[in-house]
């Protein structure tokens, strides 16, 4: 093996969390102990062996499942992640949907290290978790509008901040305060009209040069919907054939979701208050995104599903 090619956990800044720390010797251990790992991803560095310890390593290792991080109760991962979802598909999703946001962010030029990233949305950390590598240089912070869900963050995820958030733009936060915004779901769900406000909110959010990098459901979602190979049922392939006319011709479709129904009574509580316009389903068109969140932006990337399922917009504040 090539001397440039090995890392050790020297090249780990000291964490700012002692769990991170903590798993990061551990990820170094099984790399070294590992040649076909280090044949496979080079250095330890490689986001995918990061993917991989998510997938394969918590079920081989049971010192890393020990100490790696909390998934939500099962009552918040009901909400976080959908009715059905497991704590598998917790860790797995959050994994693969990181690897498209990391590389989003290197597409629009971000240097992590002394960065600092939010991102909006963030229900339990399933995403930003896996930025915990980073977080010794780069400051991080989370905010919903799902004030348990950050309470939790606060509690479980040490290497961030986390914010909560009216239902509706604008934020607390302070203006000009970011290099980068991330926003992996929470658009996909809101009225068109809430999530141009959101996009808004986003450029007040970032510095000018900062990069927004935000999905939507596309051209790509559409089909899946059709086919009756969503996520969701709202709306049902029926539904959205029907309205199809109107995407054409207004470029925003949007399906208010109806009351959750749950049998934790966490979640029956948190229906009564909760803005169920946040809840819904929300197709766009590309040329809709290039008219509609493109004010204060202009426009580095729209990546077509690149997973197969969200677009991805990366946009620079102008």
């Amino acid at each position: 093996m090539a001397a440039d090619s090995v890392r050790t956990l020297q090249d780990f800044p000291q964490a700012v969390d002692p769990r991170v720390e903590t798993i990061q010797r551990i990820a170094t251990r099984i790399w070294f102990e590992r040649p076909d790992l280090q044949t496979a991803y080079a250095t330890l560095l490689n986001p995918e062996y990061w993917i991989w310890l998510a997938w394969h390593g918590l079920e081989e290792y049971a010192e890393l499942k020990a100490v790696w991080f909390a998934s939500p109760p099962a009552w918040l991962l009901e909400r976080c992640a959908g009715v059905g979802a497991s704590e598998r598909d917790f860790v797995r999703s959050g994994a693969v949907d990181w690897r498209r946001q990391l590389a989003a962010l290197q597409r629009g030029g971000v240097r992590l290290e002394g960065s600092s990233i939010l991102e909006l949305g963030c229900g339990a950390g399933r995403v930003l978790r896996y930025f915990s590598r980073y977080s010794a240089g780069t400051m991080f912070t989370g905010a919903d509008s799902d004030s348990e869900a950050v309470d939790w963050c606060r509690r479980e995820l040490g290497f961030a901040e986390f914010v909560a958030l009216p239902s509706r733009a604008p934020s607390p936060l302070r203006a000009a305060s970011f290099d980068a915004v991330l926003v992996p779901t929470w658009l996909e769900h809101l009225e068109p009209t809430a999530a141009v406000a959101w996009v808004e909110e986003c450029a007040r959010l970032l510095r000018p040069g900062g990069v927004l990098v935000a999905c939507y459901l596309g051209a790509c979602a559409v089909q899946r919907w059709l086919s009756a190979d969503a996520p969701s049922t709202n709306p049902t392939p029926h539904e959205l054939r029907r309205e199809l006319a109107r995407l054409r011709d207004e470029g925003a479709l949007h399906f208010p979701a109806p009351p959750p129904e749950s049998a934790w009574p966490e979640n029956a509580a948190w229906v009564r208050t909760a803005d169920l316009a946040a809840l819904g389903s929300c197709f766009l068109t590309r040329e809709y995104v290039e008219r509609a969140w493109t004010r204060r932006f202009s426009v580095i990337e729209l990546l077509e599903a690149p997973d197969g399922w969200q677009d991805y917009a990366i946009l620079r504040r102008r």
